[in-house]
């Protein structure tokens, strides 16, 4: 009995000198459970032709912003993989400062960005200081009867219209590029199970 628990004492005293591999850096797992978007506030994207009036109803594909530990982030080293949107990327030099951590040179070199945020966490940031998204899933939500649109305008500092009636005839009449909505300025809230507002903001 002596013997075997030196055994296993000196196993374990192997096992934790063993130096680690490079470590994998991945988004935390997400929220969002596209099975059960009840009460929550999503990024989305979408067209003005995902509408289901006759049911009432809008599919829409459902995103998570992507955010990663600190603390997983903090012990990065080189010749770790970095999941940047969606795709690995090996470490090769990594840059901290007040504003956050520049893999590889960051954005400008081919390389990526990570920003402090809320909680905890870092965000990925890609151009125009966007956040990057991992897609969860598509999801047909019903439309609450009194769901508000509230929608932007075509330049910077025009303020949004807010669309609380007739909103069939305002989505059917859009043009262009106005007709789709993207994951990076469109956050659609749910309630009690039902979609009660679409907003989308300008954005560069």
């Amino acid at each position: 009995m002596k013997h075997t628990l030196t055994v296993m004492a000196a196993v374990a005293i192997m096992t934790a000198c063993t130096p680690k591999g490079p470590a994998v850096i991945a988004p935390m797992a997400s929220a969002i459970d596209i099975d059960k978007l009840d009460e929550c506030t999503v990024p989305a994207s979408f067209t003005s032709d995902d509408f289901r009036w006759m049911g009432g109803n809008l599919t829409m594909t459902v995103y998570d912003m992507d955010l990663y530990d600190a603390v997983e982030v903090s012990k990065m080293n080189m010749g770790d993989t970095l999941i940047y949107e969606s795709r690995p990327i090996l470490v090769q030099t990594i840059d901290k400062s007040d504003s956050g951590v520049e893999i590889n040179g960051g954005l400008d070199n081919g390389g990526c960005c990570l920003a402090g945020y809320e909680g905890g966490a870092y965000v990925a940031r890609d151009w125009d200081d966007h956040a990057t998204y991992t897609k969860i899933g598509k999801a047909q939500i019903p439309l609450a009867d009194d769901f508000v649109v509230i929608d932007c305008g075509l330049e910077p500092f025009e303020p949004s219209d807010t669309i609380r009636t007739a909103q069939k005839l305002y989505l059917e009449t859009l043009e262009g590029s106005r007709r789709e909505f993207f994951v990076l300025n469109t956050l659609v809230t749910i309630q009690n199970g039902m979609i009660t507002q679409i907003n989308r903001r300008w954005i560069p």
